[in-house]
């Protein structure tokens, strides 16, 4: 591998110089262009670690989901990653934070310097991770809730629109006794999304209880398929809303195999509408939460915050859409 003596060598200039041109600091018009036509002529690679440690910069964006093999979240990163590719900043990806302990030790970690800037969607809430971000000596963009107590870039979609949408489409389809099933309320999607649930039912006047309300462990097709399969009141209903695509293709699958026949029996719908929705027989009825648009958005945010950290902060909030498939529709 070439060297930075190397390059300086053949530029026939001092390794000084040719670490100014790296670094993007002051270097005469003339030395910059010898150093640039001798590091293309060796395939000269600057040590970006090195290079970090003089600088302080690692060049590098971190992005931290819950669980990064989420549909919904695979979206969010392929609009970061689109973004950032036409930028000087790498993504690394971190994950699997499912408890709030894990988030606080995260966000503990991340002022090391292995990242310039961090875009975060914590799935939970807790003062200790409201605090954990406000103290970052880094940019951060937040996509999802902002908790309180914490001003920081923040990219938001109105979930709760979309089940409302959701819901006055049922309706409008003939349908009347909806369930609900969810994630765990712990969590902030499942806290907004069964709120959601109950207000726009109540403002359509449309009957709900306790049993309208099914709780799954986790935002899973698994624990979508457990759920309803624990389901006694079934019979009762025409028509189920999922907190996700996920659990909804669990729903769909015991539907399947309990020859409950979707729609004509009971009508389907999901929330995120993940590339999966389309695949599904039928295809799923879905709320898109424009998961890649967000992630674009807020890769978008980003770049700009670390060109201009004094910059006044920016929320935006992203309007959801009801794509109608066969699943709703008999």
């Amino acid at each position: 591998m070439a060297t930075i003596g190397a390059v300086a060598k053949q530029a026939g200039v001092s390794i000084a110089s040719v670490s100014r041109v790296i670094n993007g600091t002051a270097a005469r018009a003339d030395t910059e262009k010898r150093v640039r036509a001798a590091i293309d002529d060796l395939g000269y690679q600057p040590n970006s670690a090195a290079r970090a440690l003089k600088v302080r910069q690692s060049e590098q964006i971190c992005l931290s989901f819950d669980d990064l093999s989420n549909p919904a979240y695979v979206l969010m990163t392929r609009g970061v990653g689109q973004t950032l590719s036409s930028s000087k900043y790498r993504l690394i990806l971190s994950s699997a934070f499912s408890s709030v302990e894990e988030i606080v030790k995260h966000l503990e970690t991340m002022g090391r310097g292995f990242a310039d800037g961090l875009i975060i969607s914590p799935i939970y809430s807790d003062p200790r991770i409201a605090e954990l971000i406000s103290q970052l000596k880094m940019p951060v963009v937040l996509v999802g809730t902002m908790p309180e107590g914490v001003n920081v870039d923040n990219v938001y979609v109105d979930s709760a629109a979309g089940l409302d949408m959701a819901i006055k489409h049922l309706v409008e389809t003939g349908r009347k006794n909806i369930a609900f099933i969810n994630g765990p309320v712990a969590t902030n999607p499942g806290r907004r999304r069964k709120a959601a649930f109950e207000k726009s039912m109540k403002q359509l006047n449309l009957a709900f209880s306790n049993s309208s309300n099914l709780q799954a462990e986790a935002f899973t097709p698994e624990a979508g398929y457990r759920a309803i399969s624990e389901f006694r009141d079934l019979k009762n209903f025409d028509a189920i809303i999922c907190a996700n695509d996920q659990l909804a293709a669990g729903a769909m699958k015991f539907c399947v195999e309990k020859r409950v026949a979707i729609p004509r029996d009971i009508a389907l719908v999901g929330i995120d509408n993940i590339d999966l929705a389309s695949l599904l027989r039928p295809t799923l009825t879905s709320v898109d939460l424009r998961a890649e648009e967000r992630g674009q958005i807020a890769a978008r945010l980003m770049l700009k915050r670390l060109a201009n950290p004094d910059s006044p902060v920016k929320k935006i909030t992203v309007q959801p859409q009801l794509i109608i498939r066969e699943s709703s529709v008999a």
